[in-house]
C-alpha cells in the first residue's frame, strides 16, 4: 500500500510537470521577434522576444525578458543604484503584436531552424526560466538584457555549438559607438548618456557584444550558419508587410546641445561685465556643475551599473564644486581651489581627443568656461583692473 501511494504521487508529479511543459508538436515553430525602436527612452534601442507557435497545442506566446514593474517599492532608487529587477514575462503573441503596432513600432520575425530535439530543449529552457524562482534577474545595460538573454538561451539550446558569424560586423567599433544611430533623434538624451557612461562604454565590442542590441542580434542571427548550407534563420518577414512611417526628426536650435552650451558660455562671459550678474551666474553655474559631478561620482562608486564606472567626465565636473559655489567672498584657499579646477579642466581639454574615453563634444563650451572662470579673475586680477578703470573714468568725467 505504501509503495502504491508513492508511485501515485510520483506519477502525479510527473503529470503536473508535463502539464507545465508540454511536448511540442512537429509543426511547432520558434522565432526571434525584433521590435523597432520607440520614442520613449527605455525603448529607443529596440526590443527582442522569442515567439513559440504551436497550433496543435494551442500555443502562441511571446517570451519577453525586458519587463519591469514601475510600481515596485523604491523603483527610482533601485533603478539609479542598478538593483532594479527585470523578469521574463509570458504574454500572448497577439497582445504583444498589438502593443507594438499601436506604438507604431514595426517588427521583424525570423523563424529559427530547429530540429525537434533542439526545439523542445529551447521550449523547456524558456519554461524553466519563466518559473517564479528563476524569472527575475538584475539588468545590465551591455551584458545582461532582453537581447543577451535570448542570445544565451538559444546558444544553450544548441549545447553552445553555434558559431555566430561576425564577418559582416564592423570590428573595432566601441560599445558607445554602437549606440550612436539610436540616439541621433534624441540629442539631449545622447548628451546625457555620454555624460554618464564611463570607460567601459569605450571598450571595443567583441562579436557577441554586438548582440546586446536587438538589431545587432537580428543581423548576426541572419548571417549565422549551423552547418554548410544550413542557416540559423530559416525564413524572415516583416510585421506589418508595409513599413510603418515615422516622423522625420528636424531639430531646431534648442535641440542642439552643443549650440545651447555655446550660448550658456557666451552668457557666462558677458556676465563678467557686471559684478552682481556675474555672482548670480557663477552661483548657478558652479552649483549645476557640482550636481552633475555628484551624479557621475555616485553612478561610479555607489551603484552596480558596470557601464558608468571610471567616468573621466568627473575631471571637469567636480562634485566638490558643491562646497564652494555659494561663497561670495573668496579666501586664498578658495581662489586656489578654482585655479586648480581651471588647470585640471584645461589639461582635460588639451588631451580631449586622446583620452581613452570618448568625451561629449557638447560639453566643450562648458569646459572652456570652467577654465576662464577659474583663472581669469584670479590670475589676471580682472576685478581690480575693472575697479581701477571705473575709478579713472569717474575722475575723468568729473
Amino acid at each position: 500500500m505504501r509503495h502504491s501511494l508513492l508511485c501515485f504521487f510520483l506519477l502525479a508529479a510527473y503529470s503536473g510537470f508535463c502539464q507545465i511543459i508540454p511536448v511540442l508538436s512537429d509543426s511547432a515553430r520558434i522565432s526571434l521577434i525584433t521590435v523597432a525602436p520607440g520614442d520613449e527612452t527605455y525603448s529607443m534601442f529596440g526590443h527582442s522576444a522569442l515567439r513559440v507557435y504551436d497550433y496543435r497545442n494551442r500555443l502562441d506566446r511571446c517570451y519577453n525578458y525586458g519587463t519591469f514593474e514601475f510600481d515596485q517599492p523604491n523603483f527610482l532608487l533601485k533603478f539609479c543604484r542598478g538593483k532594479l529587477l527585470y523578469y521574463l514575462d509570458i504574454e500572448s503573441y497577439r497582445g504583444f503584436e498589438y502593443g507594438n503596432l499601436s506604438d507604431r513600432r514595426g517588427m521583424q520575425e525570423q523563424l529559427l531552424h530547429l530540429d525537434e530535439a533542439h526545439k523542445q530543449r529551447l521550449f523547456e529552457l524558456l519554461s524553466v526560466n519563466a518559473r517564479e524562482d528563476n524569472r527575475y534577474y538584475k539588468y545590465d545595460f551591455f551584458y545582461d538584457n532582453c537581447s543577451t538573454r535570448i542570445r544565451d538561451i538559444v546558444q544553450e539550446a544548441y549545447f553552445h555549438e553555434i558559431d555566430y558569424d561576425s564577418t559582416h560586423l564592423p570590428m573595432g567599433t566601441t560599445m558607445r559607438q554602437l549606440l550612436r544611430p539610436y540616439m541621433r533623434p534624441h540629442p539631449w538624451t545622447e548628451f546625457g548618456i555620454d555624460l554618464l557612461l564611463g570607460l567601459p562604454a569605450d571598450k571595443r565590442a567583441r562579436p557577441e557584444d554586438f548582440m546586446f542590441l536587438p538589431d545587432g542580434m537580428h543581423e548576426v542571427f541572419g548571417h549565422t550558419m549551423l552547418a554548410p548550407g544550413v542557416q540559423l534563420v530559416q525564413a524572415e518577414h516583416t510585421i506589418p508587410d508595409t513599413p510603418l512611417a515615422r516622423e522625420a526628426f528636424e531639430p531646431d536650435f534648442f535641440q542642439h546641445p552643443f549650440w545651447v552650451m555655446c550660448l550658456v558660455a557666451v552668457v557666462g562671459l558677458l556676465s563678467m561685465a557686471n559684478p552682481r550678474t556675474e555672482h548670480w551666474f557663477d552661483t548657478l553655474f558652479w552649483f549645476m556643475l557640482g550636481l552633475v559631478g555628484l551624479v557621475i561620482t555616485l553612478l561610479w562608486v555607489a551603484t552596480d551599473h558596470s557601464a558608468t564606472k571610471n567616468n573621466l567626465n568627473v575631471l571637469w565636473a567636480l562634485p566638490t564644486h558643491l562646497l564652494f559655489f555659494w561663497r561670495r567672498n573668496r579666501s586664498e584657499f578658495t581662489q586656489n581651489y578654482f585655479i586648480g579646477t581651471a588647470i585640471l579642466a584645461a589639461m582635460t581639454l588639451l588631451f580631449w581627443k586622446w583620452l581613452p574615453q570618448e568625451m561629449p563634444v557638447a560639453a566643450i563650451p562648458l569646459v572652456v568656461l570652467v577654465v576662464i572662470k577659474g583663472l581669469w579673475r584670479h590670475h589676471w586680477k580682472v576685478e581690480s583692473w575693472r575697479d581701477e578703470f571705473t575709478g579713472a573714468w569717474k575722475r575723468r568725467t568729473t
